[in-house]
């Protein structure tokens, strides 16, 4: 017997409401008095219903992003008809339960809208009651798509900030854009400054390959063999000293990367600012000469310091050949940029130092994580990882700055504890803006209990309603 079974009655009503109530039912019928009667008794159902007259309004409203939760859509009408709607359907949101209704008792006409995908039909003049239990049917398979939709989600960005570690908006909306890409075989331009984590988001874009590169990692491959590396400088020094030309430096270096990692899905070229014209046309007439698709055919991923633009304006790509070279770009943020991240940051990298070279963490003194806040980074991640070690091997404590007169027991804004509070504001104020104030998914993502995220969630002064449709109300 399924979960869904156990639930009351009443609760699969409540259900439906919200669910309707955020995603309405569509109705797609050119007669006006089905609409009416459909509207009047689903409004007594609690149901909410949206009507169109045309399936290409419908269509129009779904193209625009307008949130919908089932389709009922009768077969004969004029314009598009219903079997040409339920595959355009098919094909936009597969997702989407589609309930057909023909007024013809047509059983052939029904069984092809089964099998071009439609969930249930109903005849006319139907049973309302009958329909209700349909719809009710189809909003409960939605509702469970819609949750293994969410877990599946919630599963990849969490493998993907263990990888990409922070909670800022800059770093987010990069975990974010590695998961639109996919499915997607794109070509990527990763832009950063030096140490800003341009390798760990191609290994990124690797772990969330398209789907062949799904397959290939269903086995037991760590995730870096997934990646296959070509370190550009050392191309461009092999080439100044008379080696090798330029094209069949690289040539040699991209055939070495890639039986290195056979098992590998992303072909990574780091450092390409560094590359000559010559390399570049090389470069291009190798990728158009790869077949599309296929195991020896990776999503290819450039690294450079500077933006493809920048390297268009100085000549040394053309524009055409640039922008065909890399279709999307993705910039990883400086720590400047990102400075809230810093302090989970190094206290990541000071676990990781302690476990490499065992020995015991050392706590953070007054002030310590403010000043690291503070602090321009140039070197960014790199120079942050390796402060870390030096401060957990070699026992470098930050210096503790001059008494500021305070009382004991004052609580220091500069301190230790303001600062583990600010960071566990921002922490939670995160969560609950991704979960639209759904306490459930923040209780599971932060691994808090209830009373428990009910005290910090008082403490700093955040309201669950606040967050219901994705606005941050608290203050800043």
């Amino acid at each position: 017997m399924s979960d869904a079974a156990f639930e009351t009655g009443d609760e699969r009503l409540t259900q439906d409401h919200e669910l309707t109530r955020e995603a309405p039912i569509w109705l797609v019928d050119d007669d006006p008095a089905v609409r009416e009667s459909l509207s009047q008794w689903l409004e007594l159902a609690d149901l909410n219903l949206r009507c169109f007259p045309r399936a290409e309004a419908l269509l129009e409203a779904l193209a625009a992003g307008e949130p919908v939760s089932v389709v009922i859509s009768d077969i004969r009408m004029p314009g598009m008809d219903g079997l040409t709607l339920l595959s355009r359907l098919t094909l936009e949101a597969p997702e989407l339960p589609v309930l057909m209704m023909t007024g013809h008792g047509d059983v052939a006409t029904a069984v092809s809208a089964m099998q071009g995908g439609a969930r249930d039909f109903i005849e006319k003049p139907f049973d309302p009651e009958a329909l209700e239990l349909k719809l009710r049917q189809a909003l409960a398979g939605r509702r469970l798509s819609d949750e293994n939709q969410r877990l599946r989600r919630r599963l990849s960005v969490r493998g993907l900030a263990g990888l990409l570690r922070g909670e800022s908006a800059k770093i987010r909306q990069l975990r974010e854009q590695i998961l639109e890409l996919k499915g997607h075989p794109a070509r990527v331009w990763i832009t950063g400054e030096s140490g800003s984590g341009r390798t760990t988001t191609a290994l990124a874009l690797a772990e969330h390959a398209p789907s062949e590169g799904e397959a290939q990692r269903a086995g037991t491959s760590p995730a870096s063999a997934l990646l296959a590396k070509v370190e550009c400088r050392a191309l461009v020094g092999m080439a100044s000293s008379g080696a090798a030309s330029s094209g069949a430096a690289l040539s040699e270096a991209i055939d070495e990367a890639l039986q290195a990692a056979p098992e590998m899905n992303t072909l990574l070229l780091h450092g390409v600012d560094v590359l000559s014209r010559e390399h570049w046309q090389w470069l291009d007439a190798w990728l158009n000469a790869q077949p599309e698709g296929g195991r020896r055919a990776p999503r290819v991923v450039f690294s450079a310091e500077c933006s493809v633009q920048a390297l268009v304006a100085s000549g040394t790509l053309g524009l055409t050949r640039g922008h065909a070279l890399a279709e999307i770009e993705l910039v990883t943020p400086s720590l400047r940029e990102r400075r809230e991240d810093i302090p989970l940051l190094m206290a990541h990298f000071s676990r990781q130092a302690a476990d490499v070279h065992q020995v015991p963490e050392l706590p953070f003194v007054r002030g310590e994580l403010t000043t690291l806040m503070a602090a321009d980074w140039p070197g960014n991640l790199a120079q942050l990882r390796q402060l870390a070690s030096q401060r957990t091997v070699l026992g470098e404590q930050g210096q503790e700055p001059p008494a500021t007169g305070q009382e004991a027991g004052e609580e220091d804004p500069d301190g230790l504890a303001a600062q583990v509070a600010l960071f566990e504001a921002t922490l939670i104020r995160a969560a609950l803006t991704r979960a639209r104030g759904n306490i459930a998914q923040v209780l599971e993502e932060l691994a808090l209990p209830r009373r428990t995220l009910n005290l910090k969630m008082h403490k700093y002064g955040l309201r669950r309603d606040d967050f219901r449709h994705g606005a941050d109300g608290a203050s800043e």
